[in-house]
């Protein structure tokens, strides 16, 4: 809920979403434990997905909150698993298309964004299930790059408000 520019970084994720070409109002769930986070969400048209607050520690991993996402959703049935960060305020529509057309052209697991340095970013993660359930070593593998700023303090939302 952090703004940069006026705007809560929530925001920006929200926006790429809606505008993929794969994405909709009917797919997209945000979920935290934070009741203004999901009030806000819902302001937006998305659903929402109430995080125990175990789930919702500075120290979790990614991991647990996908699987009670998929757990709560029941998502059995659901090829794909898109994971977008809130703290990306510089997704695009357009790098998640990317993201999504790579892992179905090119019959990939997984695709993650990286940065120039070819460090993931953890931006746009879009993966098989199977890779989700690690029922799959995740092989066939592709990424795509960005130059975005992932924001974890007050000088990286410095450095966005500059450009």
């Amino acid at each position: 809920m952090y703004p940069l520019n006026g705007k809560p970084l929530i925001e920006y994720t929200i926006d790429a979403a809606l505008g993929s070409k794969y994405i909709d109002k009917d797919n997209i769930f945000v979920t935290s434990d934070w009741d203004e986070l999901r009030e806000f969400a819902k302001t937006k048209g998305v659903q929402t997905i109430e995080r125990p607050k175990p789930l919702a520690e500075d120290h979790i991993w990614t991991q647990p909150v996908v699987d009670h996402a998929i757990s709560t959703l029941n998502l059995e049935n659901e090829d794909i698993i898109i994971i977008l960060q809130a703290n990306s305020p510089q997704m695009t529509s357009k790098g998640i298309d990317i993201c999504i057309n790579k892992l179905i052209e090119n019959r990939l697991w997984q695709v993650n964004t990286v940065d120039k340095e070819l460090i993931n970013n953890g931006a746009i993660q879009v993966m098989r299930k199977k890779v989700c359930n690690h029922i799959g070593k995740p092989n066939y593998n592709g990424v795509a790059i960005t130059d975005w700023v992932d924001v974890h303090t007050i000088e990286d939302i410095k450095k966005l408000e500059k450009k």
